[in-house]
């Protein structure tokens, strides 16, 4: 028996759901939705960029051939492409360079040593936090490990020092600073992600039961959207005021942004962390309170439909500032939107989730995940059909 995938919607779709040996056939929501339709424009530097990125990291970090190999097929830029597809080349590079590093941190965290390690991972965090310390700069200029000299090197060039000094971590004088918001921003919002990556270590590592806001909450801070925002106003080179930028209408695109990446993250990714054992995911939340893969799947499809209809009503509430400041607004908002998108589309190439299977399930929707992983991470099984 198959899935049969018809151009509907889920909610009125018929569905086969069927458990053959020990897979469970599942149907991705139709995540390709409203504004994440059309087909996404890339940054015309894309090629060039990507790859002196990829091998900026990768001598940074001392990776081995398999390491550089099977980063450069996960093509972190690509979504970079997207998301910042009007930077000019000098502040593409740098946001290439921010995403190329954070999929490296956030993955010691997700799965890696620090997974369920409370104690090394707030020793992290806290050095990550000293390099954007600009008081004691000698925190930035003499990092040992690698990725907090990519870090580094990034906040650096964001803060407008030259790029002499980034790549030399020099504690010369700053120049050509950026705006003290955009500066104020990336501190902000890179100490909130990395809080939030911390509280999902000590969650996993108590094995405490969350409420479902209280874990989107940790979510909203874990996914690392946040950082991203403050680069739309770096590439574009304005600064939004405080007032815009925390008024109601902005708060909820925001926040609406971030949901998006969680929902279109954990669709994905959920047979993948499956596997490994992960515990972070949407998928995997819902399934230790009782719902079935497929129900979550559908629940998401009706979360991800809700935030967009949210969206709009929250674009129609944004004020006018005048001229100028609306220019800007607008920029912002088609900037949160292509955060989204470029995600999505990203998710789809290459073959970090789907492996050869990617295009399959970008066109069917249809996946498969092992009965027997989902019985060991104490996930809920499909109910037998009557």
């Amino acid at each position: 028996m198959t899935i049969s995938v018809k151009d509907q919607s889920p909610t009125v779709q018929q569905r086969e759901l069927t458990r053959s040996g020990h897979e469970e056939h599942l149907l991705l929501p139709d995540l390709f939705i409203s504004f994440m339709a059309p087909e996404p424009r890339l940054n015309p530097r894309y090629e060039e960029v990507k790859q002196v990125s990829e091998s900026w990291i990768a001598e940074l970090c001392h990776y081995d051939e398999k390491s550089y190999k099977k980063h450069v097929a996960a093509d972190f830029p690509y979504m970079v492409a997207i998301s910042a597809r009007d930077a000019e080349p000098e502040e593409f590079r740098t946001i290439c360079d921010w995403m190329n590093w954070v999929f490296d941190f956030d993955d010691m965290f997700d799965d890696g040593y620090l997974q369920k390690n409370p104690e090394q991972a707030k020793i992290a965090v806290t050095n990550l936090k000293n390099v954007m310390n600009v008081d004691d700069p000698s925190h930035m200029m003499n990092a040992e490990d690698p990725l907090l000299k990519a870090f580094a090197s990034v906040w650096h060039r964001v803060a407008k020092v030259s790029q002499t000094q980034a790549v030399a971590y020099k504690p010369d004088t700053f120049s050509q600073r950026s705006p003290e918001g955009v500066r104020k921003r990336f501190i902000k919002y890179n100490t909130d992600y990395v809080d939030g990556v911390l509280c999902q270590v000590e969650v996993v590592a108590s094995a405490n039961q969350i409420s479902e806001e209280e874990y989107m909450a940790m979510r909203r801070r874990s996914i690392g959207a946040a950082p991203c925002f403050v680069f739309i106003e770096y590439f574009y080179g304005f600064e939004l005021p405080d007032e815009v930028l925390q008024h109601p209408s902005i708060q909820q695109l925001e926040k609406l942004t971030k949901e998006f990446i969680i929902i279109h993250n954990d669709a994905v990714s959920f047979p993948k962390e499956l596997a490994l054992g992960t515990d972070q995911n949407l998928v995997a939340f819902y399934g230790r309170r009782g719902l079935a893969p497929q129900e979550v799947y559908d629940k998401l499809d009706i979360m991800l439909k809700a935030r967009c209809r949210q969206w709009y009503l929250a674009w129609a509430d944004v004020p006018q500032w005048g001229e100028t400041i609306d220019q800007h607004v607008q920029k912002y908002i088609h900037g949160l939107q292509d955060l989204a998108r470029g995600n999505l589309y990203w998710s789809f190439r290459g073959t970090r989730y789907f492996g050869e299977k990617t295009d399959h399930v970008r066109r069917t929707r249809a996946i498969t995940v092992s009965s027997e992983d989902l019985l060991k991470n104490g996930l809920a099984l499909p109910r037998e059909k009557s």
